[in-house]
C-alpha cells in the first residue's frame, strides 16, 4: 500500500498543477470544505476556492519557480514565483494538509514586482 503524500509533496504538486493551468489535477488536492484566506479574497469550500484560483491562474504566463518548500506534521509552507502580465510576483503560502488533501490555505505575496 502506498504511503500518503507528505505535506511538502502535496504543496509542490498542487502549486505546479494550478500554475500550469491544470485545475483538474489541482482540484484533486483540495478538501470539499477547504478555506482560503488571501490579501484580496477569502473563500470557503472547494468550488469557491477553484473559482478564484481559475481567475488567478488565467493571469499566469510562466512558472512556478519554487524557491523553497518546508513542512512538518500537517503543514507545508511554499514560496514561489509566477510570471503574470505585470511581471514576476513572489508568493508564500501556508497550507494545512490532512490525509493528502489541503484543508486550509493562507496566501501572502510581495508587493514589489520584479
Amino acid at each position: 500500500m502506498a504511503q500518503p503524500w507528505t505535506p511538502v509533496e502535496v504543496a509542490r504538486a498542487f502549486t505546479t498543477a494550478w500554475a500550469r493551468h491544470d485545475l483538474d489535477t489541482a482540484a484533486t488536492f483540495l478538501a470539499e470544505d477547504v478555506t482560503f484566506v488571501g490579501p484580496n479574497s477569502r473563500s470557503h469550500g472547494k468550488h469557491g476556492y477553484l473559482v478564484g484560483l481559475a481567475r488567478f491562474a488565467e493571469q499566469v504566463t510562466a512558472g512556478p519557480r519554487i524557491h523553497a518548500a518546508f513542512g512538518d506534521g500537517d503543514s507545508a509552507l511554499i514560496m514561489y514565483d509566477v510570471t503574470t502580465a505585470v511581471g514576476v510576483v513572489t508568493y508564500a503560502e501556508l497550507l494545512t494538509i490532512r490525509g493528502g488533501t489541503i484543508r486550509a490555505a493562507r496566501l501572502t505575496f510581495s508587493a514589489s514586482v520584479q
